[in-house]
């Protein structure tokens, strides 16, 4: 029995917000695990000197967290949370915490889309006992090659620049998911039972 045209619409809307919630969370499918990262091919980053770089700066650590921060999402505090309250539990010498800075935001005025300083000053990178570096994206350069999609994203990686693990979003068991994650990748012990 077909449903009345008034009820029709409403179905179809409904059928369409379900869809388009369900695909929210396929994130950013430019960091697949397995796939290398970094380097780039060309530079999609800026480092402390100002220098355009196509890969991260080199660290003797084995294991890089490598955290995609935007000055203007709030997530991406709950994910330098996680980072401090796992670096508790993470050997020292064993991973080195990237920050990839976005510095700029698009904004659209009557000329078009244009890069802007950001409303909200981005917070201060806080990795706990971790060491951290932060680079500067070069936003036109890493959207045009890697595309990310959602904020935060979280990649764990070898020192070649390879993705073994990643997450999207912030949650409450984000420090025991990043912890159990370099567990897994890396030779270093469990704690011991108490």
């Amino acid at each position: 029995m077909p449903l009345e045209p008034k009820w029709a619409g409403l179905a179809g809307a409904l059928a369409g917000l379900l869809a388009a919630l369900l695909c929210a969370g396929c994130g950013a499918k430019t960091f697949p695990v397995g796939s290398v990262a970094f380097p780039a091919g060309k530079p999609v980053f800026i480092d402390a000197s100002r220098e355009p770089r196509a890969e991260l700066p080199d660290s003797p650590e084995p294991y890089r967290l490598i955290l995609l921060d935007y000055a203007w999402c709030p997530p991406c505090a709950d994910v330098w949370k996680a980072i401090r309250d796992a670096s508790r539990e993470i050997p020292a010498g064993s991973v080195h915490v990237y920050r990839i800075l976005f510095d700029r935001e698009r904004r659209l005025d009557r000329e078009g889309t244009k890069e802007a300083a950001p409303l909200r000053l981005p917070l201060r990178a806080d990795a706990g006992a971790l060491p951290e570096t932060t680079v500067i994206a070069l936003p036109g350069a890493f959207r045009e090659r890697f595309g990310p999609t959602q904020a935060p994203v979280l990649l764990l990686t070898n020192r070649e620049g390879k993705v073994l693990q990643r997450w999207i979003g912030a949650s409450p068991s984000l420090s025991a998911a990043i912890v159990s994650g370099i567990r897994r990748v890396s030779s270093f012990p469990p704690p011991p039972e108490t």
